[in-house]
């Protein structure tokens, strides 16, 4: 009887860990792209640094997993007049997420509890430096009245500087297409 009881109990206890780990809105689930955000260099600085007619891209990816932890990378950098990418220009911001129930907002907004488990910017010319982003702040809204199509993702630096939203789209590319990018 012991023992029934003790499965039992661990059976339970199991179960409710398994229902409070899943916090996330399931409409989430999956990856999320935006579109290249480009931004021509156009002071004299820009130019003598980058070229005549460089511009600076940023791309924003989010994958969210069914746990609600979740992946948020940020890429920048210069392209040229030819759309290249201009050696050394490149850095990748990895952000680890952990996104928790939704929250309404203001009118159709729905603030998604999202809280900052670590933050690194890399450098892939140079794979062994790192800089932590100690103080940044994500925030992941849907909207009540949207499709289920899009979220929007606030990113704010600790400084403001490099701050920005973003509008990401559900990528709908097959799984052969994504990995071999």
């Amino acid at each position: 009887m012991r023992v029934q009881l003790i499965t039992a109990a661990a059976v339970l206890l199991l179960s409710a860990a398994g229902a409070t780990a899943q916090t996330v809105n399931p409409s989430l689930v999956g990856t999320w792209k935006s579109a290249p955000d480009q931004v021509k260099l156009t002071t004299d600085f820009d130019k003598s640094v980058w070229g005549s007619d460089a511009s600076s891209v940023r791309t924003v990816d989010l994958v969210v997993r069914q746990a609600g932890d979740a992946t948020l990378t940020v890429t920048k950098k210069v392209v040229d007049a030819r759309g290249r990418a201009v050696p050394a220009s490149t850095w990748i911001e990895e952000v680890q997420l952990t996104l928790g129930p939704p929250q309404d907002g203001v009118a159709a907004r729905v603030e998604h509890d999202t809280k900052v488990v670590t933050a690194v910017r890399r450098f892939p010319d140079d794979p062994g430096y790192k800089w932590n982003l100690d103080g940044l702040r994500v925030k992941v809204v849907t909207f009540k009245d949207g499709d289920g199509s899009s979220i929007e993702i606030r990113y704010d630096t600790p400084e403001g500087r490099g701050s920005f939203w973003e509008t990401l789209r559900r990528d709908r590319a097959p799984a052969s297409k994504r990995s071999s990018g």
